[in-house]
């Protein structure tokens, strides 16, 4: 027994570094975790483009309804817009809503739905997104009109 607290000559030789062996197993986990880190990578930024396009989307809806819902003169029509550059394309509906009441029982008159679509292709699939919204036929006349 060896009264130092060093360790001997015998045992230093024993305890001399890590075995060839060691080094590919940690080379396989430490590549494992590399390539489990790369995937969840790109899946945030697969993500993060989807969330970006269908942000981009909305807004356009949004865009549109605006654009038609502000028209002098609604009439009941229907529209595609053809896709451009970005790929997506849009149908636009407005129609005479005849079934809508108030409280008292009474039709209200001259209420249009405005009603858009958006459709495009992402990751080789068809997606489409719709919006609408309801306005009255006079609510952009000028006054005494």
């Amino acid at each position: 027994m060896n009264p130092l607290p060093f360790p001997t000559a015998q045992a230093a030789n024993t305890q001399r570094g890590m075995t060839l062996m060691e080094v590919i197993v940690a080379m396989g986990i430490f590549s494992l975790a590399a390539v489990a880190l790369v995937g969840s990578l790109n899946s945030i930024a697969d993500t993060t483009r989807e969330a970006q396009r269908l942000l981009e989307v909305e807004q356009a809806l949004e865009s549109i309804i605006d654009e038609y819902g502000k028209l002098p003169n609604l009439v009941e029509k229907k529209e595609t817009i053809k896709p451009g550059k970005d790929g997506v394309g849009f149908e636009v509906r407005i129609e005479l809503v005849r079934d809508l009441r108030t409280k008292n029982g009474n039709f209200l008159a001259d209420i249009f739905r405005i009603a858009a679509t958006a459709n495009w292709r992402e990751g080789g699939r068809a997606r489409s997104l719709s919006a609408e919204t309801l306005r009255n036929a006079r609510s952009f006349l000028p006054n005494g009109s």
